[in-house]
């Protein structure tokens, strides 16, 4: 464990140089999404630290968005009720703030159904939010594109997540709390959904419909090469090579799209690499992140790594759509043209 006056010279340190890290981390260019047009000023970077956390515990809104791959038989939800960051940390269910009509995992939910969840949370716009997994970078950039996608602006993401906090000897709150209050917000969510009514079509868009791709765009973007796509899935599961892990799904991926393994973006602590690093493995894909490029979109599984890529490409100064129904969505519907072997 850390100990005290360690905590509190790293807390008056943190504090002191909050812009100077800032500016450090900040971009050189921002560029929004397909129909956005290139920014005027540099965006800063969406991660932060450990030691700036705890920091600034005082002065953000904390979320565990926590969410995990089927297969491993965890349950986020109730990992949080026996331990988080701080007491004041909120659990925010990525998975279940959805639209439960799509057949699709985690769609958006319209934005009065995001919108309840968030004020059964109490998260406030005029807070900055900071969300983080217990992976270390998985679900929290889901949560991370979800919250912006809504129109909420100042929100980061630990970077490293759970395991680099308590790798800083930061200690967690360990008081139990009840399944069921935690669950409260995806409650609310689903009611907003009903009332919607079966007659309201899906594929929701959120506020920022600039962030957010439907299969409709993707297909047509095809024919028409109006913006890049980034795929996140492993490169066996984008040659086709690989039997994909949902049934129903087909093997392969979207015409002309290329492939970055979100893996190949992270450092083995599971916090993002430098800047230099991120871009090289990015154009390395033969992705053009220069000012004048078409936009870029991002898929993979279900629209959860892809939110990685985005996070990933929003550190290189790049504002990334994700394609929300990724190849889940894609690959199960027969009447979408496929592609195998490398990216072309």
């Amino acid at each position: 464990r850390v100990r005290a006056t360690d905590v509190a010279r790293t807390r008056r340190i943190a504090a002191l140089n909050l812009s100077a890290t800032l500016r450090a981390r900040a971009p050189t260019r921002a560029r929004m999404g397909a129909h956005a047009s290139s920014a005027s000023a540099s965006a800063s970077s969406a991660l932060v630290s450990a030691d700036w956390l705890d920091a600034h515990r005082d002065d953000v809104q904390i979320v565990d968005a926590s969410w995990h791959m089927p297969d491993l038989k965890r349950n986020g939800a109730r990992e949080h009720a026996r331990t988080r960051l701080t007491p004041q940390t909120v659990f925010f269910d990525v998975d279940k703030v959805s639209d439960g009509r799509n057949p699709a995992p985690h769609m958006l939910p319209s934005a009065k159904a995001f919108e309840a969840a968030c004020e059964t949370l109490k998260l406030t716009k005029t807070k900055p939010i900071v969300v983080y997994d217990t992976n270390g970078m998985f679900s929290a950039a889901r949560a991370w594109w979800m919250f912006r996608a809504h129109g909420w602006e100042n929100v980061k993401v630990l970077d490293g997540g759970k395991p680099a906090w308590d790798a800083r000897g930061y200690a967690s709150d360990d008081a139990e709390r009840a399944e069921e209050d935690i669950a409260a917000h995806v409650d609310a969510c689903a009611r907003a959904m009903r009332a919607l009514g079966d007659d309201v079509p899906g594929d929701f868009k959120g506020t920022r419909a600039e962030l957010v791709k439907t299969k409709r765009e993707v297909v047509e973007n095809i024919q028409t090469k109006s913006f890049q796509v980034v795929d996140a899935r492993g490169a066996a599961r984008f040659r086709g090579e690989t039997k994909e892990p949902r049934e129903g799904v087909r093997s392969g991926h979207i015409p002309g799209s290329k492939n970055v393994f979100f893996g190949e973006l992270l450092n083995e602590d599971k916090t993002f690499k430098p800047v230099e690093a991120l871009r090289q493995v990015f154009e390395t894909s033969g992705l053009d992140l220069s000012a004048s490029a078409k936009p870029i979109v991002a898929s993979c599984g279900t629209g959860v790594t892809a939110a990685i890529v985005a996070l990933g490409l929003h550190e290189c100064g790049v504002e990334a759509a994700v394609y929300d129904g990724s190849w889940t969505e894609y690959g199960a519907d027969a009447q979408c043209p496929l592609a195998t072997g490398p990216a072309a």
